[in-house]
């Protein structure tokens, strides 16, 4: 484990200067204001794309009230699935923000934050069908708990395809955020552990005000995918691995399952139905990262990683 413990970890192909170079960088909670400004600048993007949308085509002409009426329900986490969309392709201007801010204020290459090109179709391959497992997994112990039943509906293909791209862009994006930049900046200067407990857990406040309310239990599970997900860059090397899973493990939880994602309902190839006397499972309203599934995957899925990071050592 003491690999782990250093600056100069496993990581430093991926950024040579930024994990093999201690004591320099920013301050930690610098480091975090810089990540979080960029990821609010990106969402001002986000909110022009969504007040253009619901003026189009959210605003409704009502006789009663001759004026216009948009409605969706936020405490339920039900969006106009085309505002869904916005929100998920939006997701591409954190990418872009982050990468130019990286090259051109901290004078990092595309590698340095995680764009290694060797083997990245396998890599990412790999990352998606770990999630597919991953949620397998979950889901299979639900319904041998009868913590929800699962029927079939009816989902246009047409959507299907865009919510792919959008959860692909979506995963990539948080990813580049949380583990390309934020994590790799402070193990610049501080010790990998301090890297990757701060990245995750600000991962976690980024979904704090996500609809239908977030529980401890959910919170935690967040954090341990931070965790994981920053084990999966330490020992893939690269961003595509973390990508693959993210994109998918929403992809599959959301538009296949039909169960919300971090408390967002999308549309969906299946309608499952909780048992709500069984959410410690199921994890509720806010979806399956809000239960002990999840939390068991990521467990058993990060000590996994932290042995083969060991053995490879």
């Amino acid at each position: 484990m003491k690999e782990l413990y250093e600056t100069s970890s496993g990581a430093g192909e991926v950024s040579a200067s930024a994990l093999k170079t201690p004591r320099e960088g920013n301050n930690l909670f610098i480091t975090i204001f810089k990540t979080m400004g960029l990821f609010m600048l990106s969402q001002i993007f986000t909110c022009i794309l969504m007040v253009v949308y619901i003026a189009v085509y959210g605003l409704e002409t009502t006789t009663e009230t001759n004026g216009f009426s948009f409605t969706f329900d936020i405490g339920n986490g039900t969006f106009d699935k085309d505002l869904i969309l916005i929100m998920l392709f939006s997701e591409i201007f954190i990418v872009i923000i982050f990468i130019l801010y990286a090259k051109f204020r901290d004078r990092l290459s595309l590698r340095e934050i995680g764009f290694v090109t060797k083997k990245m179709p396998t890599t990412y391959i790999s990352g998606v069908l770990g999630a597919i497992l991953s949620m397998a997994a979950i889901s299979g112990l639900c319904l041998l708990t009868g913590a929800f039943t699962i029927e079939k509906t009816s989902f246009s293909g047409k959507y299907m395809l865009l919510f792919a791209i959008g959860w692909l862009i979506q995963g990539l994006a948080e990813e580049v955020m949380c583990r390309g930049y934020l994590m790799t900046r402070i193990a610049r200067r501080y010790s990998m552990p301090t890297a990757i407990i701060t990245n995750s857990i600000v991962f976690a406040l980024l979904h704090i005000f996500n609809p239908s309310g977030i529980t401890p239990l959910a919170f935690i599970n967040l954090c341990l995918y931070g965790i994981f997900a920053s084990l999966m860059f330490l020992y893939s090397k690269n961003i595509w691995l973390c990508a693959g899973f993210h994109s998918i493990w929403n992809m599959v939880q959301g538009n296949v399952l039909g169960i919300p994602v971090s408390g967002v309902r999308v549309p969906s190839v299946f309608s499952t139905t909780f048992n709500e006397q069984l959410s410690f499972i199921n994890g509720g309203s806010f979806g399956l990262e809000g239960g002990i599934g999840a939390t068991a995957v990521l467990v058993l899925g990060s000590a996994l990683l932290l042995l083969l990071i060991k053995n490879r050592k």
